[in-house]
């Protein structure tokens, strides 16, 4: 039986897998960018949206997977559970007021305030704050005006895109390449690019995106 939350999940576990947000496999399959953005998997009303059948067969087509690959991730929950789309309340500040707060972690900062509400895929037991990017300093990643869904309880694993804070006041933002005990090492943009690297001494703390504005 087909589950509406478990069909999008799996489109998000393709991509994660081609290491490409939504919108990157959606334009691979030469669909519109936004076809896959969690904001038009429900309707305004609430009512929930579905991916048509043309826009499946498209992305299997790129990614060379076969339908029966694909049923069977939308038949794995066990990945998923607990996860659902819906409206939360979060904290909302901007890059540059986070910048401004003198923290040796996140645990002080205004997690529980509600401040506006967004819709997307969180467990009920994560506490996340929602980031306005007010600068040009996370690009080519994230632009100006984005809001990220950002949770400092989340763990990192290789690909997932941190938020991370150094000694020195800087925010760094990109996907995760490499962690090790003594530093964290986010993917190149470009193999022209130097790596960038961040020793775990110089870290004040760590967070997880776990949704992105589109």
């Amino acid at each position: 039986m087909l589950d509406h939350e478990h069909l999008w999940a799996a489109l998000d576990k393709v991509a994660e897998r081609h290491q490409l947000t939504p919108s990157g496999l959606a334009r691979r399959a030469g669909l519109d960018p936004t076809s896959f953005n969690p904001s038009k998997r429900f309707a305004a009303d609430g009512r929930p949206r579905w991916p048509s059948t043309e826009s499946l067969a498209k992305v299997l087509e790129v990614t060379q997977m076969t339908f029966v690959d694909f049923a069977g991730l939308q038949q794995d929950k066990t990945e998923i559970s607990g996860t659902h789309f819906r409206s939360f309340p979060a904290y909302l500040c901007t890059s540059d007021e986070l910048r401004e707060v003198d923290l040796e972690d996140l645990s002080g900062f205004q997690l529980d305030k509600f401040c506006d509400s967004f819709i997307f895929p969180s467990s009920q037991s994560e506490k996340f704050f929602a980031l306005e990017v007010s600068s040009n300093s996370f690009e080519p990643y994230y632009r100006e005006g984005q809001i990220l869904i950002v949770s400092p309880e989340s763990s990192l694993r290789r690909n997932d895109h941190a938020l991370i804070a150094t000694k020195t006041g800087d925010l760094h933002c990109g996907p995760l390449q490499r962690q090790t005990n003594e530093r964290i090492e986010f993917r190149r943009n470009n193999p022209d690019d130097t790596s960038r690297v961040v020793q775990v001494a110089d870290l004040v703390w760590t967070a997880r995106v776990l949704w992105v504005s589109q």
